[in-house]
């Protein structure tokens, strides 16, 4: 049966058969402000093969609602909700437990894809073969109301055959790490940590990937990143705030944890499923690349506090 003339009863059922190619992530909770928006993004896709997979995390808004609303009209929507609210990291991880396509991409209720992300991203990787792990658009930033506030330089087109040289241009490049909304393969993305259980866990996560294969970047602005207020990235929550939200298991009101990210991400690598060596040089040349742009970020900041106080305006001597 054609799928023009085919009953939303016949859909419904293919879709139940037969795994698609891409599995969409959508971790939420209290997402109803922007969700509507994420779900027409997806929904509009020029690439329809996919299922999307939505965990709630004991959402106390109208996210639910919106999202049996949904699910109604479309029978790739598959729901889940957690009794109770398990934290940011194993919600996200949760969406790729549930996944059933060979390739996975997480989806933020905040952020919006444009038509073609899908089928670029899929045509990359396909394109590529398994050398491939990942492929992402390129960023443009919006704001609260979806008015862009101009284009973002990600910078992780990594195509070495070289585990470390990929991880030493990523420890050099990263900073919003944009890449991890992008067209993941489901087995490789499993073989990681995924997600971890606190702040910068993505960071961690990009690194196995980059140690793993190859990243490909698609030339076209097709992610548009919203950056406001509410988002659970930009919101200027404190340390401890934070960390709560990415493990509800931390209590909120504990002591700020430190930020351990060359050990976290040295230990990630050592244990990623490589050759040794490729371990081994991944990692030395993840702290390798750290400590330099650790100095030069000091010695940057050093630069200008001189040139600052060079500047001020000599006080007077009182009479």
């Amino acid at each position: 049966m054609p799928p023009e003339t085919a009953s939303v009863e016949q859909l419904d059922l293919d879709t139940r058969r037969r795994p698609p190619r891409v599995t969409l992530g959508m971790p939420l909770y209290n997402a109803e402000r922007y969700l509507a928006q994420a779900f027409d993004g997806l929904l509009a896709q020029d690439f329809g093969d996919f299922e999307i997979v939505v965990s709630d995390n004991a959402s106390t808004d109208g996210t639910w609602s919106l999202c049996q609303d949904y699910a109604a009209r479309d029978p790739r929507i598959r729901l889940y909700r957690n009794t109770e609210n398990l934290g940011a990291a194993r919600n996200y991880n949760r969406t790729v437990e549930l996944a059933r396509a060979p390739l996975f991409k997480w989806v933020a209720y905040d952020d919006v894809c444009s038509p073609t992300l899908l089928s670029r991203c899929v045509a990359a990787l396909d394109a590529a073969g398994p050398r491939v792990v990942l492929a992402y658009p390129r960023t443009l930033l919006i704001d609260d109301d979806g008015v862009e506030i101009g284009p973002y330089r990600d910078g992780l087109d990594l195509r070495s055959s070289h585990a470390f040289r990929r991880v030493a241009t990523y420890a050099r490049n990263w900073s919003l790490c944009n890449a991890v909304f992008g067209v993941i393969r489901t087995d490789v993305l499993r073989s990681t940590g995924m997600i971890r259980p606190y702040l910068s866990s993505d960071v961690v996560l990009l690194a196995e990937l980059a140690a793993i294969g190859q990243f490909h970047e698609i030339p076209e602005r097709l992610f548009h990143r919203r950056i406001h207020a509410g988002s659970s990235r930009q919101s200027g929550k404190d340390l401890a705030a934070a960390a709560h939200w990415f493990d509800t298991r931390r209590p909120a009101d504990a002591r700020p944890p430190k930020v351990r990210l060359p050990r976290r991400v040295t230990s990630a690598l050592l244990s990623a499923p490589l050759a040794w060596h490729d371990r081994i040089g991944s990692a030395a040349a993840f702290l390798s690349v750290w400590g330099y742009r650790k100095t030069h970020i000091r010695a940057s900041h050093l630069k200008h506090a001189l040139l600052d106080r060079t500047r001020a305006p000599a006080t007077k001597e009182a009479p």
